[in-house]
């Protein structure tokens, strides 16, 4: 596999492994049933419970990949410290194969294998994800606090959001539910809607949570213009210092040109101190663009 290939299974374990934290077993918590309650109660609900961390810490994490094109197995060791970095570590039949810092500024890979590396914004990683993805972001997924996929004023302070009930699971939905009702139903309307996003899409996220901890359970988002889906589910809850993360996540992403797998297997979690972040490009190695 090359190095945009395991850039982009890695890069997709680690957006889905930024989505791990806080979210308690329902095998050990009695059933709690979902009253509705309003959108911006529920928004301070999922804040007051959102995983507030300094550093964290994933040592053993397996790696099932599949597409329409290839397959792989690896392995990936995860660091992050709020606010400042998060580095992902990857490895092959136990040989390093790369290394991933993310920061707020930018977005650095290394390529052991292949002697090479780049260092972007967040425009390349936006784009092959299909959503508007930053640093802050990333860092509300790890917080397990509700996050918008634009990086626009109206939908950073949750305006278009609506909340409902389903499968007795708190809903926060990026856009008005008899909005996007009337977008679907009225081809020409939803063509101007279109014409004010700045991706030319119009993308619909979901977020799942309990109603007994407002804890992130699942995650969709719905790209109607262009037919192209991914989930995220989160299972085999295990308890980390008095915290409860899932020990595996599924990610399922779909679009008219491939389907992706991805299965996850974690433990080794820890919220102790990380006082490395190293990684060091040799002087030898090429520059490649990736835009």
């Amino acid at each position: 596999m090359n190095v945009r290939k395991y850039f982009r299974v890695s890069l997709f374990a680690a957006v889905t492994l930024f989505a791990v934290s806080s979210c308690k077993t329902p095998s050990e918590l009695p059933r709690v049933e979902a009253r509705p309650i309003s959108t911006n109660k529920l928004l301070k609900k999922v804040e007051q419970n959102a995983f507030d961390y300094q550093f964290l810490s994933i040592k053993r994490i397996n790696c099932n990949y599949s597409s329409s094109q290839s397959k792989a197995t690896f392995k990936i060791n995860l660091k992050a410290k709020r606010d400042e970095k998060i580095l992902v570590s990857i490895s092959k039949l136990n040989i390093p194969v790369g290394r991933v810092l993310l920061t707020p500024d930018s977005v650095k890979y290394v390529n052991y294998i292949d002697r090479n590396f780049f260092v972007d914004d967040y425009t390349y990683l936006s784009s092959f994800l299909h959503i508007d993805l930053d640093f802050a972001t990333i860092q509300s997924i790890v917080a397990n606090n509700a996050f918008s996929y634009r990086n626009d004023s109206k939908n950073r302070d949750y305006r278009t959001f609506d909340s409902f009930i389903e499968d007795n699971l708190y809903v926060l939905q990026s856009e008005k539910s008899r909005k996007l009702t009337k977008l679907e139903e009225k081809e020409n309307k939803a063509e101007r809607r279109l014409k004010r996003l700045d991706d030319q899409a119009l993308i619909v996220q979901k977020m799942f949570f309990r109603p007994d901890n407002f804890t992130l359970n699942r995650l969709t988002i719905n790209d109607k213009t262009n037919s192209r889906n991914m989930k995220l589910d989160f299972d085999d809850f295990t308890k980390v210092e008095n915290k409860e993360y899932p020990g595996s996540i599924e990610m399922n992403f779909y679009s008219p040109e491939e389907e992706i797998n991805m299965k996850i297997k974690m433990s080794g979690f820890s919220t102790e101190k990380v006082s490395s972040f190293n990684i060091k490009i040799p002087e030898k190695y090429e520059e490649i663009r990736v835009n």
